[in-house]
C-alpha cells in the first residue's frame, strides 16, 4: 500500500497545484468585475461564483486524505461505515443524490491518474473498492467488480446501487481512453448477482 499511496499523493499534488492556480485566476476575474457581495451570502446556489462556493467546501484535497494519523486503528475501517454514509446521503438528499454521487465518483476516478487497465485493476484492489475483471472490450467495454465495497452481500432488492463505483470507473476510463464516457451498471449484488457488471459507453472526445 505504501507504493500506491506515494503514486496517488504525487498525482494529487499536481492536481492541487493546478486547482490553486485556477482558483487564483477566478479570484482575479471576480475582483475585476467588482463582485464582492457573494462573500456574504448565506445560501450558495450552483450558479454562485467559485469564491463563494469555495467558502462552503472543506479546504481539503484528495492528497490530504492520505495523511492518516491512526497509529492504533491504522488505515482501514469496517465497510459498514461507508455503506451507512452512502445510504444516508441517498435517504436525506433524495433521488438527485444518485446523480451527485455518480459525478463525485467520477471526479475521484479522474484524480487517481490511471493510464492503463492494469493501473485501474491495481488501484481498485489496493484501495479495497473491489476486484476488477474486464470481460469484454468490443463493441462495448464490460467490466465486472467482485466483492464490491458497497453492495457485496446485500439482499436482492431488485435495483443496481453502485453509483459511486460506476462514477469512479467513468473517471478512470476517461483518463485511460482520453474520451468522454458514461458508465451504466447492468448487474449488481443488490439484484441477486454474484458480482456487479458495468458497461462503459464512449461518448466522444474530451474537448468536444
Amino acid at each position: 500500500m505504501v507504493g500506491i499511496s506515494n503514486i496517488l499523493k504525487e498525482t494529487f499534488k499536481l492536481k492541487k497545484e493546478k486547482e490553486k492556480k485556477n482558483l487564483e485566476e477566478v479570484d482575479k476575474d471576480q475582483h475585476k468585475d467588482g463582485d464582492t457581495k457573494s462573500h456574504n451570502r448565506e445560501d450558495v446556489s450552483d450558479s454562485a461564483p467559485r469564491t463563494a462556493y469555495r467558502r462552503w467546501c472543506l479546504p481539503l484535497n484528495y492528497e490530504d486524505l492520505f495523511n492518516v494519523n491512526r497509529p492504533t486503528l491504522g488505515r482501514y475501517m469496517d465497510v459498514v461505515v461507508f455503506r451507512a454514509f452512502v445510504c444516508a446521503i441517498i435517504k436525506y438528499l433524495g433521488f438527485n443524490s444518485i446523480h451527485k454521487i455518480y459525478h463525485a465518483g467520477e471526479e475521484f476516478g479522474r484524480s487517481l491518474g490511471v493510464k492503463t487497465m492494469d493501473d485501474l485493476i491495481m488501484i481498485f484492489r489496493e484501495l479495497g473498492i473491489g476486484i476488477v475483471k474486464v470481460v469484454e472490450e468490443s463493441p462495448v467495454i464490460k467490466v465486472r467488480i467482485y466483492e464490491s465495497v458497497f453492495c457485496s452481500g446485500f439482499p436482492n432488492i431488485g435495483e443496481c446501487v453502485c453509483h459511486y463505483e460506476r462514477g469512479i470507473l467513468a473517471g478512470c476510463f476517461e483518463s485511460i481512453l482520453n474520451k468522454r464516457v458514461k458508465v451504466v451498471e447492468t448487474r449488481c449484488c443488490a439484484c441477486g448477482n454474484d458480482y456487479c457488471e458495468f458497461e462503459v459507453h464512449v461518448l466522444g472526445d474530451l474537448n468536444k
